[in-house]
């Protein structure tokens, strides 16, 4: 990658995070505001940024057109898209679509099907080691590829019950394989629990979210049912040739 197209690339980065001003996103990518602002032009007549009444910067729209052109070429998210709208509402929870892209595993779809809001957004690589959809996938893929996927991952700690030993995570993936199902059990934000299931023959997986904020909350597991006739449905509609 060329030095135009890397600081390009972490310019985007930074706005992603959020809208910042000339002297914020200066300060964020270490230079001074004048070459801030001549990183920024290029980007700005390309319309990938724009520039908010309130003077801050932010992501274009051009990048929406563009991430829509990709979302609309994966042919697993235009064929899972009605089955997810229907385990959302039925669950009453989110629905999530993760797929390994580019060696990331990434939400390629999201259906709200609760009023309380998470972290997850289209687009947005997933946690391997705390994501029940990442573990999902990890737990069905050829174990060499699994271990390429892991070796430079990082374990981070981000709830109490964040599993970050390697090993204690592989022996959780054969966990995971020989019930058919991940969980994430608060790993990642706290009171936000998931369960995800693989799809057969794709390094996919459709999980559900749910926010339990107390005991009587209804349990991830309790979606296993839904979340494998929804897996089925999806492979059915792609056809035979991943099963």
């Amino acid at each position: 990658m060329s030095k135009t197209v890397g600081k390009a690339v972490r310019v985007l980065e930074v706005l992603a995070e959020e809208p910042r001003g000339i002297a914020e996103l200066a300060r964020a990518l270490g230079v001074h505001h004048t070459t801030a602002l001549r990183m920024l032009q290029p980007l700005v007549r390309g319309g990938l940024i724009a520039r908010a009444a309130d003077g801050r910067y932010r992501l274009g729209l051009r990048l929406v057109e563009y991430g829509q052109q990709v979302l609309d070429e994966i042919d697993l998210r235009v064929a899972a898209r009605p089955h997810l709208l229907a385990l959302a509402e039925s669950a009453r929870a989110t629905a999530h679509l993760v797929q390994l892209v580019d060696g990331r595993a990434v939400y390629v779809d999201k259906i709200e099907g609760a009023s309380i809001r998470t972290w997850s957004r289209i687009g947005r690589a997933v946690s391997l080691h705390t994501s029940a959809a990442a573990k999902a996938i990890l737990a069905r893929l050829p174990a060499e590829q699994g271990e390429r996927l892991l070796a430079g991952h990082d374990f981070t700690r981000f709830t109490d019950r964040t599993i970050t030993d390697r090993a204690a995570f592989r022996a959780h993936l054969d966990d995971v394989a020989r019930h058919g199902y991940a969980t994430d059990r608060a790993e990642f934000e706290p009171l936000v629990h998931c369960i995800g299931v693989a799809v057969p023959g794709l390094p996919a997986a459709v999980s559900v979210t749910l926010v339990r904020t107390g005991p009587r909350e209804p349990e991830p597991t309790e979606q296993l049912g839904a979340l494998r006739e929804t897996v089925a449905a999806i492979t059915a509609g792609l056809g035979s040739a991943i099963g």
